[in-house]
C-alpha cells in the first residue's frame, strides 16, 4: 500500500508541477509583453525603458525587504535556494521572483521555480509521509526532475534533470530513482501536452550530418563560450564591489542603483539583450545578417554585462537560460564566416564550454 502512495504522490507532484510552471511561464511572459510593449512601448520609445526598470525594479526590491528580507543577504542561485516547505514560502517565491523578472532582471526563471518545486514536492511529502524524511527528500527531487522535463517538455530532459541533481546532492543512482525520475518526467510532459504548454526552450529545425565545418566551428564555440564565462565571472566581480557599497544603504536606494544601472545597458544594448533572453533568440538570428559581426559582438557584451549586473545586484533569477542566448549569439557570429555552420551542433558546444569555465568561475549554480 504505502508504494501505492508513493506512485501517487509521485504523480501529484509532477503534476502540480507542471502547472506551476505552466502557469508562472505565462504569467511572466504575458505582463512582460503587456507592460513593457504595449502599454509602455519600450520598443518603439526607448527612454521609456529607465523609468520602467527604476519603478518596477523598486517595486521588487520593496517586496524583497518587507517578505523575505534573509534574502536581501545573498545572491539569487543558479537553482534555487530552499526555504521551509510551506505554502506561503511556496507563495513568496514565485510572487517575489515574478516582480524580478518583470522588473527587467536579464535572468531566467530557473532559480525562482527550482525552489518553487522543490518546495511542492517537500510539501507534499510532510502532508503525506511526515515522519520519512526519506521520501520528503525524494519527493523534492521529484519536483526537480519534472521542472526539467518542463522547461524543455522533454522526457529525456527530465532524466538528465535526475542525473544534474544526483550530483548535486552527492547521491548514487538505483533503479528505484530511475523508475520514480521517468514516472515524473512522463506525467510532467503528458500534463503539459493536454494543456498545450510550451517549452521555455526549443531547439530550431535542424539537419544532423557533420561536415568539417561544424567540426571546426564546434571548437571555436567551444572556447567561446569558456571564455564568455570568464567574462561574465570578471564583470560581476567588479560590480560586487559596487553592491559591496549600495547594500550598506536603504533598501530604496539599493533598488535605485541595481535598476538605474541595468536601464543603462538594456539602451546601450537595445531590445534583443533585455529579459531572459529565449524569447529573443529567433529575432537575434533573423537580424544576424543585418547586425553583422560588430552588431552580435556589441549584443554579447552587452548581455554578458546584464546578467552580471542583475545577479550581482540582488535580482532573482538563474543564469542558464540568459546563457543560451549568449551562446546563441555566439554561433550567429561564427556563422557571419559561413553560413553553413549548423546551429544546434554550435549552441551545444559553446554551452558545453560555458559550463566547463563554470567549474573554474563558479557562478551559474
Amino acid at each position: 500500500m504505502k508504494k501505492l502512495y508513493v506512485l501517487l504522490s509521485v504523480v501529484l507532484v509532477s503534476v502540480g508541477v507542471a502547472f506551476t510552471y505552466d502557469l508562472f511561464e505565462k504569467s511572466v511572459h504575458n505582463s512582460i509583453a503587456r507592460v513593457w510593449y504595449t502599454w509602455l512601448n519600450t520598443d518603439n520609445v526607448r527612454w521609456i525603458v529607465i523609468p520602467a526598470c527604476i519603478i518596477i525594479g523598486l517595486i521588487f526590491f520593496g517586496l524583497q525587504h518587507y517578505l523575505d528580507p534573509k534574502s536581501e543577504t545573498h545572491e539569487s542561485e543558479g537553482l534555487g535556494n530552499m526555504p521551509d516547505p510551506t505554502v506561503v514560502n511556496f507563495a513568496k517565491v514565485l510572487f517575489i521572483g515574478f516582480f524580478s523578472l518583470l522588473a527587467g532582471a536579464s535572468l531566467g526563471p530557473e532559480a525562482i521555480l527550482v525552489p518553487a518545486c522543490l518546495l511542492l514536492g517537500s510539501y507534499v511529502g510532510t502532508k503525506l509521509f511526515p515522519k520519512d524524511t526519506q521520501l520528503i527528500k525524494l519527493l523534492a527531487m521529484v519536483g526537480f526532475v519534472a521542472l526539467f522535463a518542463a522547461f524543455f517538455k522533454s522526457f529525456i530532459a527530465g532524466m538528465l534533470g535526475l542525473l544534474l541533481v544526483s550530483k548535486q546532492v552527492k547521491i548514487k543512482l538505483n533503479a528505484m530513482l530511475v523508475i520514480i525520475a521517468a514516472i515524473a518526467s512522463a506525467v510532467t510532459v503528458y500534463v503539459l501536452h493536454l494543456i498545450d504548454a510550451s517549452p521555455y526552450f526549443a531547439f530550431p529545425a535542424n539537419y544532423w550530418h557533420v561536415s568539417l565545418v561544424d567540426v571546426i566551428s564546434v571548437i571555436v564555440l567551444l572556447a567561446a563560450g569558456f571564455c564568455t564565462t570568464l567574462g561574465l565571472g570578471f564583470f560581476h566581480g567588479q560590480i560586487e564591489r559596487i553592491h559591496a557599497v549600495v547594500a550598506k544603504k536603504s533598501w530604496w536606494l539599493k533598488g535605485l542603483v541595481a535598476a538605474s544601472g541595468l536601464s543603462l545597458l538594456y539602451l546601450l544594448g537595445g531590445p534583443l539583450v533585455e529579459f531572459t533572453g529565449n524569447l529573443s533568440i529567433q529575432p537575434m538570428l533573423a537580424k544576424a545578417p543585418t547586425l553583422g559581426l560588430v552588431g552580435l559582438l556589441w549584443l554579447v557584451i552587452i548581455k554578458v554585462g546584464a546578467i552580471s549586473w542583475s545577479k550581482a545586484m540582488g535580482y532573482r533569477g538563474g543564469l542558464i537560460f540568459p546563457s543560451i542566448f549568449v551562446a546563441s549569439t555566439l554561433v550567429a557570429i561564427v556563422q557571419t564566416f559561413s553560413g553553413n555552420v549548423n546551429f544546434v551542433y554550435g549552441l551545444i558546444a559553446a554551452v558545453i564550454g560555458i559550463l566547463a569555465a563554470n567549474r573554474k568561475v563558479k557562478i551559474l549554480f
